[in-house]
């Protein structure tokens, strides 16, 4: 089998799943359906909504990305400034 960049997207495992929300997150899921009318011209199910917005929040995880492939985590501290170089010393006349 040839190797591509493109992975092969024509195969999805289905899994129903039913989910509870409240007043308010339905009521944004149904404006985000409407925006994104408006962006892209194109009718969304709440399922394929909720399926892409899912997918993406992991996708951008850093943390479970790190557990999902077992990659070495990057710090998250700040980072120190670099210790000032000593000051030349000064010439005697």
């Amino acid at each position: 089998m040839p190797e591509i960049a493109l992975h092969p997207f024509h195969q999805t495992t289905r899994v129903k799943l039913t989910v509870e929300i409240n007043h308010d997150l339905a009521q944004d899921l149904e404006r985000y359906k409407a925006f994104y009318k408006q962006a892209y011209g194109a009718e969304v199910s709440e399922a394929d909504l909720l399926r892409e917005m899912a997918r993406r929040f992991m996708d951008g995880d850093r943390e479970f990305q790190v557990a999902k492939y077992g990659l070495k985590a990057r710090s998250r501290a700040p980072r120190q400034p670099a210790p000032s170089p000593a000051p030349a010393p000064k010439e005697q006349p």
